[in-house]
């Protein structure tokens, strides 16, 4: 059984009993294992934290992506950055965070941290280390469903619609991959019940 960097050896995992997904716990295979808490924005320092994970057992071992089990754990204030540009043209995300468009350098209408242009001048992300392409490079993204309903109840109020249908923008444009689980306390606790040390990214 494969241990994470601290030797610790992962717990069996239990059989779920709802609707929530848990194979991504099965995917917590790499040598090392490492789940970064993420519950702000802070500009995406949780992504910069996940693509030197990646860098330095890269650059010091030679191992791949492939080899590595990071853990992005999305919640609190934080769970914008895991949802689509629709959600964010109305700049309350971006005007709350103080974030600005990668290409433009105005006040971001569109989520920054996915699909950057090459060569962006304001991107806030390595190439290599936007979300999205993290993603790509087989980084497990969870996101805290409370937070995620907390987030629908402030689009609900903004756009005047009903929660429910605010509710249904979320599922409709949640990013393809990302894993909801029921909240981001139990996705750190089961994160380290499957080997990975915690490293707050706040």
């Amino acid at each position: 059984m494969a241990e994470n960097g601290n030797g610790a050896a992962p717990q069996a995992a239990p059989q779920a009993q709802n609707n929530y997904d848990m194979t991504w716990a099965s995917k917590v295979t790499g040598k090392y294992r490492m789940a970064f808490d993420a519950p702000e924005v802070k500009g995406g320092v949780s992504l910069h934290q996940v693509r030197s994970f990646l860098a330095g057992y890269t650059q010091v071992y030679g191992l791949k992506a492939m080899e590595l089990s990071p853990v992005l754990i999305i919640r609190h204030a934080a769970v914008p950055m895991v949802l689509g540009h629709a959600l964010w043209e109305d700049g309350a995300f971006g005007e709350r965070e103080s974030l600005k468009d990668p290409v433009t350098g105005e006040p971001t209408k569109r989520n920054p941290f996915i699909d950057i242009p090459a060569g962006a001048p304001h991107a806030l992300s390595w190439p290599d280390g936007a979300l999205d392409n993290l993603m790509e490079r087989g980084v497990i993204v969870l996101a805290c469903d409370l937070a995620l309903a907390n987030t629908a109840g402030q689009i609900a109020a903004r756009r005047k619609i009903p929660r429910t249908d605010a509710r249904q923008l979320i599922t409709d444009h949640i990013l393809q991959g990302v894993v909801r689980m029921p909240s981001g306390i139990f996705a750190t606790c089961h994160a380290q019940g499957v080997g990975c040390g915690m490293m707050y990214a706040g």
